[in-house]
């Protein structure tokens, strides 16, 4: 929940442009004039319970903001928003259904409950976790006191975090309490743990032998059309599956030309003419570069060797370059020599305000928080000892209330320009003020390392990257070949007429987030999936990561059990195996006829195999992988009898016990029933949750947004 501890560069209006272009795509799909199905605001529905767009999105919003103060990035993503969404997506079905059986159940949190995982001796974990003692990282309830005790002096969003701490306090607690009732209902009998303990300790020797599957060659046995369609009838529930579909597509990737790179560096060669007679060096580079003037000082093992050593040995206004790095070409000019600190420590008291980043439902103006700040000030420099206090009571950094406003060892870059600035300038114990994007800070300087040789450079870039030519050029390639496929071409073919590498993707689900060589592909799988796109058609020429893309669909999958034409591959493979089976079962069954288990072998040209101490909670036969027919079998049969031939993974089994000893039992249990009910435990939150999902009707509309 950290605002300033790892303060970074933002991009406001990034997120405005695309809060947009959201809005603007919704809209269009509302009246019309989208590429997708029919008009929809419900992301989903599960059961009876809508989940609205603007309800999905704004808890998504929520997510990515408590992401950002995790991770202390100002941006996210395109893949971390589609992972974050499929998370709220999940947390939203998994509410709404626990939900569901929770309130029938009438299950509640008492306003005591409440305060007892609030302030009572065992907290919830995540008061622990939010309110530790910043020394050691215990958990201090002082803090959460004082919290308390300052609510109402707290910013609209901070109670509104509570506000939703407070709601995950609850909704955990009903959960457990619901978990806890299921967990009530196992019982385990005195006979059942006595058979489970002989499964696990009771040991049989067997014999078997085996006349493997591949004993018969495939092209000998024949199966109808019958046979594979009653194989089906019995065997289509194993197929169930999800909705996918199979692509291939083509790529036509964008690349700068020679004259592209020859037209860069001679602007950036004119740029350098102009960086050398500069007097604003930041805003020329602001003004000219693709990157942004970085005014941070760099020390020694920061920059490429060579430059390095230029550099720390170079008079002010040294210019270097043209050098490509990076797919750039880069000017690079010494700005600035000073001597610094490596690192510095600080605390601060964040006054926000209404135009302040982050600060969404704060009243107060700039000039008040000026004014507030400028009290603060005056009072720490009278009581320097009460600066954490007065963190902990004004602050709107909320990681005030666990660390007193305590930033610790910080390098100047981590921090915004102008507060890194405010603590390099200001001397050591003391105080000072910041305006940053984020409000009005109170500083307290408390520490500086040792004053080292820094250096401020200035880049001036030019990105290589195609001309407007290069990207005509490009698409002309690609709009040859979709009129080649428009007009009734084979896809696969046409592109083996132009030289072009088909690119294929199977078994791609609605919602996944990757293609073969595609980082951001969902606009393609979208289409795919659109309820007008069939079975070989070619899509529009889609326009990703600076290349040109015309994907063709091969086959489409719906969900649930497939037609028996999708998977009669499969159905003949089983029908094939159940032939092989009757006819191996049939020479075991006649040769079983031929007395002793040994003689059977000799007949039968084949070799026993002995094993020794098999239990029946094994999963695996010795040198043969998994076995459970055989095993089974080896439990069931009366010892010193022959099997009748055995179904198996490998091929058609004969199996003789020649000894079975069962387990001396201890006079109790309670080791052994505590382990299945630690195991049942383990299973039943994801167990409770998957059985609720399978009796549920639930529409997952995600794909029209996303």
């Amino acid at each position: 929940m950290a605002v300033i501890s790892k303060i970074r560069s933002y991009s406001g209006l990034l997120i405005a442009v695309v809060g947009i272009a959201l809005i603007a795509f919704v809209l269009g799909d509302f009246f019309g004039h989208g590429p997708m199905r029919a008009p929809t605001f419900k992301v989903g529905q599960i059961g009876r319970t809508e989940i609205p767009f603007q309800e999905f999105e704004q808890r998504v919003n929520d997510q990515i903001e408590g992401w950002k103060m995790q991770t202390g990035m100002q941006t996210v993503g395109v893949n971390e928003a589609f992972h974050i969404r499929q998370q709220v997506w999940n947390t939203m079905v998994r509410e709404i259904l626990l939900g569901r059986e929770i309130d029938n159940l009438g299950l509640e949190i008492s306003s005591e409950e409440l305060f007892y995982f609030i302030q009572g001796p065992n907290p919830h974990p995540i008061i622990l976790r939010n309110f530790m003692n910043p020394a050691d990282g215990s958990f201090n309830p002082s803090l959460v006191l004082n919290f308390l005790n300052n609510f109402e002096r707290l910013d609209a969003s901070t109670q509104q975090q509570w506000v939703m701490l407070e709601d995950f306090i609850k909704r955990d607690r009903k959960e457990t309490k619901y978990h806890q009732l299921i967990q009530s209902g196992f019982y385990m009998p005195g006979v059942l743990l006595s058979r489970e303990y002989q499964n696990r300790h009771a040991i049989a020797n067997i014999r078997y032998i085996l006349k493997p599957y591949e004993s018969i060659d495939e092209s000998q046995i024949e199966v109808s059309e019958s046979e594979m369609r009653a194989m089906y009838k019995k065997k289509r529930h194993l197929h169930k599956r999800e909705a996918s579909v199979n692509l291939q597509y083509v790529v036509f990737p964008v690349f700068a030309s020679e004259e592209d790179r020859q037209e860069i560096e001679k602007e950036i060669l004119q740029l350098k003419e102009e960086l050398q007679t500069a007097t604003d060096i930041p805003a020329f580079i602001n003004a000219n570069s693709d990157e942004r003037f970085n005014p941070a000082f760099i020390g020694t093992g920061e920059l490429m060797p060579d430059l390095e050593q230029i550099l720390f040995n170079a008079p002010v206004g040294t210019v270097i370059g043209p050098v490509e790095d990076n797919n750039a070409f880069v000017v690079t000019m010494l700005v600035d020599v000073q001597f610094r600190p490596d690192s510095l420590r600080a605390s601060h008291i964040l006054i926000a305000h209404e135009r302040a980043q982050g600060a969404e439902g704060t009243s107060r103006t700039l000039d008040q928080a000026r004014l507030l700040a400028d009290s603060l000030l005056n009072v720490a420099r009278r009581n320097p000892v009460a600066f954490g206090q007065l963190a902990s009571m004004f602050s709107d950094d909320p990681t005030a209330q666990a660390n007193q406003g305590n930033l610790d060892w910080f390098r100047s870059e981590e921090m915004v320009p102008e507060f890194a600035e405010a603590v390099m300038n200001a001397p050591l114990n003391n105080f000072t003020t910041a305006e940053t994007a984020f409000g009005v800070h109170v500083i307290h300087v408390t520490g500086k390392s040792p004053l080292t040789k820094k250096i401020q450079v200035g880049r001036l870039t030019r990105i290589i990257e195609p001309s407007t030519r290069s990207f005509q050029s490009a698409f002309a390639e690609a709009s040859e070949f979709a009129n080649i496929v428009r007009n009734n071409k084979e896809f696969e073919a046409a592109a083996d007429e132009k030289g072009l590498s088909l690119r294929v993707a199977e078994n791609i689900l609605e919602m996944d987030v990757s293609l073969p060589g595609i980082e951001t592909p969902r606009e393609i799988i979208r289409w795919a999936f659109a309820e007008e796109t069939r079975v070989g058609s070619h899509s529009s020429i889609f326009d990703i990561e600076n290349r040109f893309i015309i994907a063709y669909v091969t086959q489409k999958r719906e969900e649930g059990i497939p037609e028996f034409e999708e998977i009669r591959e499969e159905m003949r493979t089983e029908a094939i195996r159940e032939k092989k089976f009757a006819n191996l079962s049939a020479v075991l069954q006649e040769a079983k006829s031929g007395g002793s288990f040994d003689q059977i072998a000799e007949t039968l040209q084949l070799e026993p195999v002995q094993v020794n101490e098999l239990r029946f909670a094994m999963l695996n036969l010795p040198g043969m992988g998994a076995e459970p027919m055989l095993v089974g079998a080896a439990f069931g049969l009366e010892p010193n009898t022959i099997s009748e031939p055995i179904k198996g993974n490998a091929g058609v089994f004969l199996l003789e016990v020649t000894g079975r000893e069962l387990a001396v039992e201890p006079d109790e249990f309670t080791t052994l029933s505590n382990q299945l009910r630690g195991a049942f435990v383990n299973r039943m939150l994801n167990e409770t949750f998957n059985a609720l999902k399978e009796s549920s009707r639930i529409t997952d509309n995600r794909v029209l947004f996303y």
